[in-house]
């Protein structure tokens, strides 16, 4: 339930990275979370996410590059369904996406249980699914620091939640 600074992360911490972090990362954003990212690289830190969030991290920027080409006006993926032809060329998102694997990010697989899990994490704190994901994941896992710009976090007790500050 303590909501921490990002820059406050102590080192040598295990923390999980939700998929926004990354999102702000990549797009020159935000600053921290870019360091945050150059800290799990450099083992300063250790960076933990999902398959999960890397999938929603490479779709949330495939909407972006969407939107950066002018295919659709706004980041909705149902505006993007049925453009196959304008997504054969998009390449930017995928190369932002895959700098996840280079970075020293331990990256959890999906197991039933976590999926289990989640609805008991739904259940307990009113969340959402992929949030609930998330935090089943650092349950699974004992992680009780997460990185996040996500305020539905922020009233869930035995966690720190780590936010960027250098956000408008």
């Amino acid at each position: 339930m303590p909501i921490e600074d990002l820059p406050n992360l102590p080192p040598a911490s295990d923390i999980l990275l939700d998929a926004n972090i990354f999102i702000y990362a990549f797009n020159h954003q935000s600053a921290q979370c870019l360091g945050l990212l150059r800290r799990c690289a450099q083992e300063e830190v250790t960076g933990i996410t999902t398959v999960e969030i890397i999938n929603e991290v490479c779709h949330r920027l495939m909407l972006a590059e969407a939107v950066s080409k002018g295919v659709i006006t706004r980041e909705s993926a149902s505006l993007l369904k049925g453009k196959g032809q304008e997504i054969k060329g998009f390449t930017q998102y995928w190369q932002q996406t895959v700098k996840i694997f280079s970075l020293n990010i331990l990256v959890l697989g999906l197991e039933e249980s976590r999926v289990q899990q989640a609805q008991r994490m739904r259940s307990l704190h009113g969340l959402l699914t992929n949030d609930s994901v998330v935090l089943a994941a650092a349950d699974e896992y004992s992680i009780v620091c997460l990185a996040t710009r996500d305020n539905d976090f922020d009233n869930v007790p035995g966690v720190t939640v780590y936010k960027p500050t250098d956000l408008p």
